[in-house]
């Protein structure tokens, strides 16, 4: 199995700090519950569909350093609501090498859903998937 060096990340627009923190928890108790590093994690008040925010670029940051192999969040809706811009943060992710972990959704589905499993797919074979399969032998579906 891959070690994985995780920033946990939760999002929220919702003016609710305690539910954000609850989810954040959540992710974090997950994480080492599977027995992943932790190497860091933050949280946001902000709204999906902005691409400038700070802690999403902390943690980017932290991915192209090579600090970080893995971004877990409750679904991938905690990074964005945007396709676009969804689409760069796991383009982003499959060219630094990370995997994105949901902990409350099954992830290729939403990949499926969103029309970005085929997208992230036909890019250059040398590329992995961005999303670990608990279930299956080699980590990704």
């Amino acid at each position: 199995m891959k070690e994985y060096k995780v920033w946990a990340f939760a999002r929220s627009a919702a003016p609710n700090l305690p539910a954000l923190e609850e989810q954040l928890a959540d992710v974090m108790r997950e994480a080492d519950r599977r027995g992943y590093i932790i190497v860091n994690s933050c949280m946001e008040q902000k709204h999906g569909t902005e691409f400038w925010r700070p802690a999403l670029f902390s943690m980017l940051t932290a991915i192209q350093q090579g600090r970080v192999n893995a971004v877990m969040v409750q679904s991938l809706d905690r990074l964005s609501h945007d396709i676009p811009t969804l689409y760069r943060i796991l383009r982003f992710l499959q060219n630094h090498g990370a995997v994105l972990i949901t902990t409350e959704t099954n992830l290729q589905y939403e990949l499926y859903l969103t029309g970005l499993e085929n997208r992230l797919l036909s890019r250059p074979k040398k590329r992995k998937p961005v999303w670990v399969c608990e279930e299956c032998e080699d980590g990704n579906s």
